[in-house]
């Protein structure tokens, strides 16, 4: 980021998102994949990817893949989910590489953005009909896909405006029927603590939800939602999740203004 464009975003109102999305293709995705693949492989072949089903883990080629990819297909790997969504796919590489890491799960994906989806189809062709165009800040819709598990990577994080991030988030949720996979900069937002109370509050369909943590092999960290009882390390606070980075309190102070400014459902007394 530019010294002018870091005095920018420094002026804007905490609740405004941090990217404009009509322009987002243009103006900062192309920038963000060319730095990203300077050190990691964006597309990978079929012979470059394998899911090792005793240890959990991905082996990828060299360069390798991000270790937050790495990270959501470990988790895939393991969990072994009929049918995955991914909110915000973007180019589609996170779509493409898991179709090609796991043939026999259904993959689909959805983002607001037309032209993102425009870059999608030239890079993804063969996901041209498993992709929708879907704002996830839109009230729900029964005609986005029912699937088992729903993931995000990098995009809840940017949504500040009013609450859409909970409308977004409680989607992720709903469009769910047993996982939710969130790859996010955990100081961005309060998501467990958001997670509990939007469950609290029945803004979500689920009849149960445990919280847990998740650490890829390349030391990358999840937080996974689940209707079942799982063998992963329980996630009951934000500090958890958060424990070990490198603290930004203007990202704290705006989550925790974000969070305040949601009032969640309650019960009439009689």
């Amino acid at each position: 980021m530019s010294f002018f464009n870091r005095l920018f975003y420094k002026s804007r109102k905490f609740y405004d998102d941090d990217f404009d999305w009509d322009n987002y293709t243009s103006s900062s995705y192309a920038r963000q994949l060319d730095k990203i693949g300077k050190d990691h492989q964006m597309i990978a072949n079929i012979d470059e990817l394998s899911f090792d089903e005793l240890k959990g883990t991905v082996t990828t080629g060299h360069p390798p893949l991000h270790e937050n990819a790495l990270a959501i297909f470990e988790l895939i790997g393991q969990l072994r989910p009929k049918t995955v969504h991914e909110v915000g796919c973007g180019g589609g590489d996170h779509l493409g590489n898991g179709l090609t890491l796991f043939p026999d799960i259904i993959f689909s994906g959805g983002d607001r953005s037309e032209t993102q989806l425009a870059l999608l189809r030239q890079r993804h062709p063969q996901l041209i009909k498993r992709v929708i165009l879907q704002d996830l800040t839109m009230p729900f819709s029964n005609k986005w896909p029912q699937v088992e598990l729903v993931y995000s990577q990098a995009v809840l994080m940017h949504i500040h405006t009013a609450v859409s991030h909970f409308v977004a988030f409680a989607n992720m949720i709903n469009q769910s029927t047993k996982y939710v996979v969130l790859m996010e900069n955990y100081q961005c937002h309060n998501f467990v603590e958001e997670a509990k109370a939007l469950f609290a509050g029945g803004h979500t369909n689920w009849p149960k939800m445990n919280i847990y943590r998740f650490f890829g092999s390349h030391g990358a960290r999840i937080i996974l939602l689940s209707q079942e009882d799982l063998n992963y390390q329980t996630l009951s606070s934000d500090a958890q999740i958060r424990d070990g980075l490198k603290t930004s309190k203007r990202r704290l102070k705006r989550g925790q203004e974000d969070f305040d400014r949601a009032s969640f459902g309650k019960s009439v007394e009689n």
